[in-house]
């Protein structure tokens, strides 16, 4: 096949096989494409009687002459095969005296249910369905008012003559006020869409069941919040409340996709309120709605015992073979109580006996879980077509890859031959049951060609498929849609054939695939434009300029050859690029994009092991070309969004169950290429944490970046890619650049796909390594921007700073005299803070300023630089600093008592290393400030004690100032008795420090002058000689000198009033023992010259 080929079929004959619905079409049809329904789950009352699990079994139990009652539920998704099997089992009824009705499913509305039953009965039975009622005048939105308006009504606590169950709940909260509010019946919509959903939804209702959920009440939540204030009363009021707190989990949930049934299931016991309104809505539901299309429920229940009875007299049976329950809902509840109806179960002599009934009803499983109790337990047999695994039902029938593909020959089969020579058929397939249906393959004389290029099954040719596109097309349905699964026979026909099938000419044009081919079925995650491989995308934009043909590429290498792959190979003997062989291109006129001879060395490409090589220099983009490959283990997970409205916290949505079955690869590879085509990030933490571990495998040292500095900028909530986060914080954004996209995809690739080839693995490798390299240049990037520079290139070193900060603290606390080592000052810094030796608080108030400032401080910042240092010297290891970095800043502070020079603009840095330039910042702007004024303060301090002193020692002139105070107190006991308690209390306190502290104070004082024991040269040594002065005794001894001087004065006084008030009589003994007293005291005669 060395040319393009042309259909083999006509559009017409395309249109009148791929029908949506089995109930549509001719028996020739149905019967030529029929797949016999096999490997179905069997359950009822009586299951027993079906004595396999094929169609055959089925029909034999249910169509026993002798059978008196049957309920048969047919359970299964939309599209699953119900309307198959129950079309099948009325084409295939034996007993030709049973009045057999087949109702369709039609548009999915009551009325067209009540039309068609109305039209399959005897005639005799027309005048019947007069008194069923006439559906109301009204147009869509005057039906959904009042639709809204009975609900309202019958939300009265009183309203039923029997009780429902749910009056004091109703009683309490006043629901029906809410419903019958004008505001909320003007923009609540549930009901117009319930309402919607029983007139047939436009023919589009696809067994979707007519029932409020949860999103119809968050719904409501909303639109109750263009209430006024008073609109409602107090019991309304709370419930509106209660439904607006609980809107908020249903809407995170909504958010997720997840489907309203199961959501109810998932999350009921958060929103009680909620669940308790649906159950009250829906119990009313039926009521509401006959009043609305005008039926009556004991009108069908007469129908159906008068048509009983006729047929009972006539010794005939009533079969009902109902497609889809659904389209009863407003009268299922009557008309489940008529088909469950056992004629066995009647007597008397007054009633006439009605005739047996069997009814065959198709039902989804979300009704089949709705059903009433009773009605359950009177099911005689119930087929269910698939089984549910956290989700929606699967189709038993399709779930082995040659079954499904031997339902899709039979309709490739159907489309090739006219109608009429199906027609034909089918009258001579009545006569003889073993008749195939026609086949037009069979004496095609391209048969042969047309086999070996696409391949047949069971001689029924698959073109324009092959068996590997037929796969690739179903594992693409999607499995859950809206709460719906495309993966049903129904979604084959809409899904992969219809669309493929529709335009033959597509073909003989050169158009074909077609875009039409990815419609709504396919998920989005295996459409053409997002599992093309990046290595395959590439060679496909070289080798073909045409962007259309570009696209109908990939189209065809999606399904019908292997998109991960791009290598040339041969298979069968012929060339083959991604799995499709060469006559494929050729079949569809596509060019041959892939090599002349086969790839060599196809070994498969073992998987990422951890790195043993280091990363290369940072080159120019055209000379990256060597590998980094680093070794994450990680995976992103499901996040849930945020909502829209602020309100208080709810129940954290889990993930969809119902998600698709794919690959973590796949997984991985569709979120990438969904954001780097601007569509936002799904999983955005876990996306930036392997981000985060990639850019962990970048050597910092070699980019000039101390790793310290990398480790604390570089942080995990540092590291986002474009669009993971709307924060304004300087983060390192990763944009959504090709380059980001093809390495992560590559690292993807090396490390999950287990079925890479070696010329795959180094295309992968190379570009991973490019993206390693250009990480590189984005951390330089990114840190100079965050960190204080000089200039371009010369950063600042906050470990410099917060070595030095911690040095004068030391120096200013007395533990570490500048004089130490340097291995001393750095055991110092690195460990526990003794207590200090400097007596901070009788500093100067810029030296207690310095300290009260880093108090706070320093632990944070000696732990930071411990941490550092131990990882570079604990263990011999490459840590995350230089050792030496930390010693020569010592060297330098203790050499000029001052900080490195620090750059004008702070940078934004984490705020340790913002407070340690914040601190190196204030000790540039202070240290002269401080040396400068604690150096005067000493200095006045000694001056002034010095000049009190007169000459004498300080424990002697102490002493004498006691001996005169207590001498004089005792001769007048109420001369400044409060100044004279106070010595006594500050001199007892210091008596004893008087002889031990106040010889080296002398010295102390009498050095400070001196040129070789006073303050010595350089900032570094004199703040140590100042933090080894004796402060506090300076400060206690000058105060207590201080506090002698000024009593003194105050008794010399009181002595001179005493000697002025005697005016003569006072005794001349005592004013002269008090004379002599001040005398000895004072030594020079002046009392006030203590």
């Amino acid at each position: 096949m060395n040319s393009p080929v042309s259909a083999c079929w006509t559009r017409d004959q395309a249109k009148s096989v791929f029908v949506t619905e089995a109930l549509e079409g001719g028996d020739a049809i149905f019967l030529a494409t029929h797949t016999p329904i096999q490997g179905f789950d069997r359950g009822g009352r009586d299951a027993g009687e079906i004595d396999g699990d094929n169609e055959h079994a089925i029909l034999r139990a249910l169509a026993d002459p002798n059978r008196r009652h049957a309920f048969c539920v047919v359970q299964g998704e939309p599209g699953s095969g119900k309307s198959h099997l129950v079309r099948w089992l009325s084409v295939n009824w034996s007993v030709d005296t049973d009045i057999k009705l087949l109702l369709r499913r039609a548009d999915g509305s009551l009325e067209g249910a009540l039309r068609q039953l109305k039209d399959r009965l005897p005639a005799e039975f027309g005048k019947l369905f007069d008194n069923i009622g006439q559906r109301q005048r009204a147009n869509v939105g005057g039906r959904a008012n009042v639709f809204a308006a009975t609900l309202a009504a019958t939300l009265e606590p009183n309203h039923f003559e029997k009780p429902i169950g749910d009056e004091k709940w109703c009683a309490d909260f006043a629901p029906g006020d809410i419903l019958a509010n004008p505001v909320i019946r003007r923009t609540w919509k549930g009901p117009s869409r319930i309402l919607n959903l029983l007139e047939g939804a436009g023919g589009e209702r696809n067994s979707a069941t007519a029932s409020f959920d949860l999103y119809d009440i968050e719904d409501l939540a909303n639109a109750c919040d263009r209430l006024t204030a008073g609109a409602l009363s107090y019991r309304s009021q709370q419930l509106v409340s209660r439904l607006q707190r609980e809107a908020e989990t249903i809407q995170r949930y909504r958010e997720q996709q997840w489907g309203a049934d199961e959501l109810a299931i998932e999350v009921a016991e958060f929103v009680p309120n909620s669940v308790a309104l649906i159950k009250a809505l829906n119990d009313r539901r039926n009521e509401a709605i006959r009043n609305v299309l005008g039926v009556s429920a004991d009108s069908l229940k007469t129908l159906f015992r008068s048509v009983r009875e006729a047929l009972g007299g006539r010794g005939q049976r009533l079969v009902l073979l109902l497609e889809d329950i659904t389209s009863w809902e407003g009268l299922d509840d009557s008309l489940l109580e008529v088909l469950v109806d056992n004629a066995e179960a009647h007597g008397g002599d007054s009633q006439k006996a009605p005739c047996p009934i069997i009814s065959i009803v198709g039902v989804t499983p979300d009704f089949y879980d709705k059903l009433p109790g009773n009605i359950r337990q009177r099911i005689t047999h119930e087929i269910k077509l698939g089984t549910a695994n956290g989700g929606l039902q699967d189709v038993a029938t399709l779930r082995d890859p040659k079954n499904r593909r031997v339902f899709m020959a039979r309709y490739l089969a159907s489309v090739r031959v006219s109608l009429a020579a199906l027609e034909q058929w089918r009258d001579e397939f009545r006569r003889k049951p073993s008749l195939p249906p026609p086949n037009a393959c069979t004496g095609c004389e391209r048969k042969e060609q047309c086999f070996q290029v696409f391949g047949d099954e069971d001689g029924i040719g698959l073109f324009p498929f092959t068996a590997h596109a037929l796969d690739r097309f179903f594992d693409g349905l999607k499995e859950n849609d809206n709460g719906q699964t495309w993966r049903t026979p129904r979604g084959i026909l809409q899904g992969i054939l219809n669309v493929n099938l529709s335009q033959p000419e597509a073909l003989s044009e050169s158009r074909f695939p077609d875009p039409l081919m990815e419609r709504s079925a396919i998920r989005e995650d295996r459409r053409s434009d997002r599992v093309i491989s990046n290595r395959l995308d590439r060679l496909i934009v070289n080798r073909i300029e045409d962007a259309g043909e570009q696209a109908r590429m990939r189209r065809f290498l999606a399904y019908w050859g292997n998109p991960t792959r791009a290598d040339t190979i041969e298979v069968d003997g012929e060339l083959a690029l991604a799995g499709a062989k060469r006559r494929l291109f050729e079949a569809f006129a596509l060019p041959w994009i892939g090599d002349e001879t086969a790839d060599t060395g196809k070994t498969a490409y073992k998987p990422l092991d951890p790195p043993n090589e280091q990363p290369a220099p940072v080159v120019p983009d055209e000379q990256e070309d060597e590998t980094i490959e680093p070794n994450i283990d990680s995976g992103p997970t499901r996040s849930p969004k945020l909502p829209a409205r602020p309100r208080p916290s709810v129940a954290p949505p889990k993930p969809r169950r119902l998600t698709s079955t794919r690959t973590e690869l796949e997984r991985h590879q569709h979120e990438l290429r969904n954001w780097s085509s601007g569509e936002g990030i799904e999983n955005p933490s876990a996306w930036n944490k392997i981000l985060f571990e990639l850019l962990q495998h970048v050597d910092s040292r070699r980019l000039g970046i101390q790793p310290y500095l990398f480790e604390r900028l570089v942080t995990q909530d540092m590291v986002k890619l474009q669009g993971s986060t709307a924060g304004s914080r300087q983060y390192l954004v990763v944009d959504a650049e090709p380059w980001v996209r093809d390495g992560l995809e590559g690292y993807l690739s090396l490390k999950l796909d287990r079925g890479l080839s070696a010329q795959e693995a180094d295309f992968h490798r190379r570009n991973l390594s490019r993206m390693m390299r250009r990480f590189e240049k984005l951390i330089v990037s990114y840190i100079e921007s965050r960190i204080p520079t000089f200039s371009p290139g010369e950063r600042w070193s906050p470990v410099v700073g917060i070595a030095q900060v911690l040095v004068v603290r030391a120096w200013l606390r007395g533990t570490l005299a500048p004089e130490a080592s340097t291995l001393e000052h750095l055991r110092a810094i690195l460990s526990d803070e003794p207590d200090p030796t400097s007596d901070p608080k009788s500093r100067s108030a810029p030296w207690q300023d310095w300290l009260s400032t880093t108090d706070k401080w320093h632990d944070r910042l000696r732990s930071e630089l411990r941490g550092l240092v131990t990882l570079s010297i604990g263990d011999g290891s490459s840590g995350l600093i230089d050792a030496s970095e930390v010693i020569a800043a010592i060297e330098r502070i203790r050499a000029t008592g001052k900080v490195d020079a620090i750059p004008q603009e702070e940078g934004n840095m984490p705020d340790i290393l913002e407070q340690a330039y914040e601190l190196t910042s204030a000790w540039k702007d202070k240290w002269v400030n401080v040396y400068r004024i604690e150096a005067s303060t000493l200095e006045g301090r000694a001056k002034s004690l010095l000049s009190r002193l007169r000459g004498n020692g300080i424990a002697q002139h102490m002493t004498r100032l006691d001996t005169a105070i207590t001498a004089v107190a005792d001769l007048l006991p109420g001369a400044a008795s409060e100044a004279v308690g106070k010595w006594k209390e500050t001199y007892s306190r210091l008596k004893n420090k008087l002889e031990t502290d106040g010889r080296p104070l002398e010295e102390f004082i009498v050095s400070f002058e001196d040129a070789e024991l006073g303050l010595p040269d350089g900032a570094a040594k004199r703040f140590g000689w100042m933090a080894r002065a004796p402060a506090k005794v300076l400060s206690d001894f000058l105060e207590l000198a201080n506090i002698g001087e000024k009593l003194i004065e105050d008794l010399y006084e009181h002595v001179n009033d005493c000697i002025r008030e005697a005016s003569g009589t006072a005794s001349l003994s005592d004013v002269r023992r008090a004379g002599l007293a001040l005398k000895a005291a004072t030594g020079d005669g002046d009392p006030r010259h203590v």
